[in-house]
């Protein structure tokens, strides 16, 4: 299949997306707009990852998701920052500003037929496929269930960040900016030091053991009163994060077959993905009952356990994916 013809597609969801709200302000429209919009935005960050797969060389693996990694961190911060600009001095045009950052992407995006190096694995019927795919699926399921407590208690940062701000610390709308631009910012400065150092080899026992930082991290939040330690808090979590996802994205890449990379990436996406509505419920949900300080007590001591089991998962799921790798090039 050709990926650019699927990564412009997401552009196209966006303007619709878009166009859904110029003049309409009534919540159906918005929900339906944002649906729209995240799912364009999904499929295009996926379908980027499949065509650095099927053109790159697999020891380019690691760069090119280290710089995607960053680039996105990157495009998070400067939509961040212009966006709030837009909105308080560019109000009136707005929406057709984002219209035509849009029109951009898909301009950007215009299909172009795919050349490559890479012998193509020979097709297979949908039954093989199905049987291959869940077969991988199954071999990685403890993975999967720790990327979806990962991301399901990394929501709760999300859910309660601007309530935390707002009515607990009483802190200026400046601070909560500061805060959610931190988190990414820590992730561009965290990005080199995946591939430098200690951490070049991809050491899962390390990559794991990693996960104990953001137990500290969460009960600093809780019980700090002081947003400028908050926002140093954030910058510090974003700044370990790619140093475990990297490492894991590229594992990822190197095992999954190419022929069946998207439709793996999709489900593992989806799945992990499943945490943000189910917990974000969960903690909002919670928050009724308890004060958001409480709250984020008790999710960073659920994070020691989570640890715990990541010393196993991690490790296990290298072990799997490096001898589907050499699987693969037995072949």
């Amino acid at each position: 299949m050709n990926n650019t013809i699927l990564n412009a597609i997401p552009s196209v969801l966006m303007i619709i997306g878009l166009m859904f709200i110029l003049g309409h302000y009534n919540l159906l429209m918005l929900y339906s707009s944002t649906l729209l919009i995240v799912s364009g935005l999904t499929v295009k960050v996926d379908s980027f990852s499949a065509i650095m797969k099927k053109h790159l060389h697999e020891n380019s693996f690691k760069k090119a998701v280290s710089v995607n990694y960053a680039t996105v961190s990157g495009s998070s911060i400067m939509g961040t920052l212009l966006g709030g600009m837009s909105i308080v001095y560019l109000t009136d045009f707005f929406n057709y500003i984002l219209i035509i950052i849009a029109s951009l992407s898909l301009i950007l995006s215009i299909p172009v037929h795919e050349t490559f190096n890479k012998n193509e694995s020979s097709k297979s019927s949908t039954r093989n496929e199905i049987r291959s795919i869940g077969s991988f699926l199954l071999k990685i399921t403890g993975f999967l269930i720790l990327a979806f407590f990962i991301n399901g208690l990394l929501i709760s940062m999300d859910t309660y960040s601007a309530g935390l701000f707002n009515l607990v610390l009483r802190a200026s709308p400046i601070y909560h900016t500061l805060f959610n631009m931190s988190f990414p910012i820590g992730q561009i400065a965290g990005t080199p030091m995946a591939s430098t150092g200690y951490f070049k080899d991809d050491k899962p026992i390390v990559i794991a053991m990693l996960m104990f930082v953001f137990c500290p991290m969460v009960a600093i939040i809780a019980i700090g009163r002081s947003p400028l330690m908050d926002i140093i808090d954030a910058f510090i979590m974003g700044f370990v994060l790619p140093i475990i996802n990297i490492p894991i994205n590229t594992k990822l890449m190197q095992a999954i077959p190419q022929a069946i990379y998207g439709r793996v990436m999709a489900f593992i996406k989806i799945f992990a993905s499943g945490s943000t509505p189910a917990l974000g419920v969960l903690f909002s949900a919670v928050s009724i009952f308890f004060s958001i300080p409480t709250v984020l007590i008790w999710v960073s001591i659920l994070t020691v356990p989570l640890a715990i089991y990541a010393t196993i998962a991690i490790p296990k799921f290298f072990n799997i994916a490096s001898r589907d790798v050499h699987e693969k090039e037995s072949v």
